[in-house]
């Protein structure tokens, strides 16, 4: 038994499309055929010990929120909400001044790994959506896998704005994985840049306890400290059972101190989205 609490801080979690919820026209194909919901994910939750996690609607469901939304609304001391945002609509972003009222919301995903990536960049600048992501203390989960001059402009040009790194910008299995995280510790001068240890498994060709795993995470907290590297698991595609994965975390990352450890585990996350809900007890 461990004192560490674990905190997700990515699970994908959506419906089936249906008539009074469609999915859009050109929705890509899902990671998996079934959808995944909440009971199933609570589920594989208590089976590997996590106590919490964040909850993001997947791209293939469109610009949906509401599923994320009312879960974290719900039960803010288990679900947080990572919400997608209209970044280039003026409009919207002036709704970001009172983004603290919307219940169970914790962050915004931005996807840039496909389709016109510079002109959302140029959308989401020209709408003034960055700027005021950073003056209202709008924590940004941005996936751009290998784009780390994108991630390096958003943080010189916005100091103040937080940018967690999903799935510590990797997409492939091509290198190995402590080499693939490698480029990410350079960006580590920025205080608003933190990573997202998540998916890792799926990068590796390996049996648990998957040590490739554990040092890519050494080299991250080298570089960027505990308090800004997280745990997750990207679970709808984790090729392995969670509990495996949630279990590299507690007891495989013996170079990690205890104070450490548990930073990772949850303790940073929770802090760095001023999520105080999971640790009130």
């Amino acid at each position: 038994m461990t004192s560490l609490r674990l905190i997700d801080a990515q699970i994908h979690v959506w419906k089936a499309s249906t008539p009074d919820r469609p999915w859009p026209a050109d929705a890509i194909e899902p990671q998996r055929p079934d959808p995944l919901e909440i009971p199933e994910v609570l589920s594989e939750m208590t089976v590997a010990g996590v106590s919490g996690a964040l909850l993001l609607g997947p791209t293939w469901e469109g610009s949906r929120n509401d599923y994320v939304r009312e879960v974290a609304a719900a039960d803010p001391s288990r679900f947080g909400a990572i919400c997608r945002f209209a970044t280039g609509d003026p409009q919207e972003v002036e709704r970001l001044a009172h983004w603290r009222e919307v219940t169970g919301m914790r962050a915004i995903r931005m996807s840039l790994n496909r389709g016109d990536v510079e002109g959302a960049l140029e959308a989401s600048r020209g709408s003034g959506f960055f700027a005021a992501a950073e003056r209202f203390g709008v924590p940004l989960s941005i996936y751009a896998p290998g784009r780390y001059e994108l991630y390096r402009a958003l943080a010189e040009e916005f100091p103040g704005l937080k940018i967690a790194v999903d799935h510590a910008a990797v997409e492939t299995d091509a290198v190995p994985l402590a080499e693939a995280v490698a480029p990410l510790a350079d960006l580590a001068r920025y205080p608003g840049i933190a990573v997202k240890a998540s998916a890792l498994p799926c990068f590796v060709r390996e049996p648990h306890p998957f040590p490739s795993v554990s040092e890519a995470v050494y080299r991250l907290v080298e570089a960027y400290g505990a308090e800004r590297v997280f745990f997750g698991s990207d679970l709808s595609r984790l090729p392995v059972p969670y509990a495996e994965l949630a279990d590299v975390f507690v007891n495989h990352l013996p170079e990690l101190s205890e104070e450490e450890r548990a930073l990772v585990a949850g303790r940073g996350l929770t802090t760095w989205l001023d999520w105080t809900e999971p640790f009130d007890d």
